[in-house]
């Protein structure tokens, strides 16, 4: 079994331990938070912690709808609109540590039990979210495992990009960069450059084909190019082939 949505071989109720697993651990740091401790900035700009988990918890509701269209075959947007969505995670922010706690493991199960009522059939359904156009309801699990490792790194809580499973820095690093060069997303690079993964071997293009070696290299950990490509990073301790900055990315949405 793959967790690689994009691989023949992958199937997404497979997929959904994994999301189960990744719940679990940070449901785990977000149960030694305190009161002013989700009151304290996270690792996210102008957002708390308590911002943090909210919108875990109001992305795993989101998901669960679009779960909900490919049962029913009637639309079901993720959210009412941007600016809906950054009103539930505003209002929801300063909740005590206990209350947002119950609302990422209540909204985790309520997504878990949507998942469960999809049938073969319902997983090949297509779906949207607000950018990227139409996809199959077999992606969902990985937005969501996708939600839960990165927002988990940006607690601040001591869960770094090193912890990512080499399951999904491997995809999510070829699925990132094939966003940047996708028109259905507002996340273009200006200049294409290649990555290498010292420590897999992966070598991906971003806007070009990685063996075109005209283009700017970027090597490092698999971790730690996803984590800058993505924005978790400065890119510090990454190398750059023929000597040189690193290249500037676009704003991750």
């Amino acid at each position: 079994m793959t967790i690689d949505p994009r691989s023949p071989a992958y199937d997404p109720t497979a997929l959904l331990a994994a999301v189960a697993d990744a719940t679990a651990q940070l449901l785990g740091s977000a149960e030694r938070l305190d009161d002013q401790a989700v009151r304290e900035p996270s690792a996210l700009p102008d957002w708390t912690r308590g911002h943090v988990l909210t919108h875990v918890a109001r992305n795993a509701d989101g998901l669960s709808r679009l779960l909900t269209w490919a049962v029913t075959g009637e639309r079901h947007d993720a959210y009412a609109s941007r600016e809906a969505r950054d009103a539930q995670i505003e209002a929801g922010a300063s909740r005590t540590a206990a209350e947002l706690v119950a609302d990422v493991r209540e909204a985790g199960e309520r997504f878990a039990e949507a998942a469960s009522r999809l049938t073969p059939q319902q997983w090949s359904a297509k779906i949207e979210r607000p950018s990227g156009g139409p996809q199959p309801a077999a992606k969902v699990p990985w937005w969501r495992l996708e939600e839960v490792l990165v927002h988990h790194v940006d607690l601040d809580m001591g869960f770094s990009p090193a912890h990512w499973p080499a399951d999904f820095t491997g995809p999510e690093l070829e699925m990132v960069a094939e966003r940047f060069a996708d028109p259905a997303y507002p996340t273009h690079v200006p200049t294409p450059f290649r990555v290498y993964a010292e420590d897999t071997a992966r070598a991906v293009g971003v806007g070009c084909d990685p063996a075109e070696k005209d283009h700017l290299l970027v090597r490092g950990p698999q971790p730690a190019l996803v984590a800058w490509l993505i924005g978790r990073s400065s890119g510090d301790g990454l190398a750059v082939e023929p000597f040189d900055a690193l290249p500037t990315l676009p704003i991750w949405n």
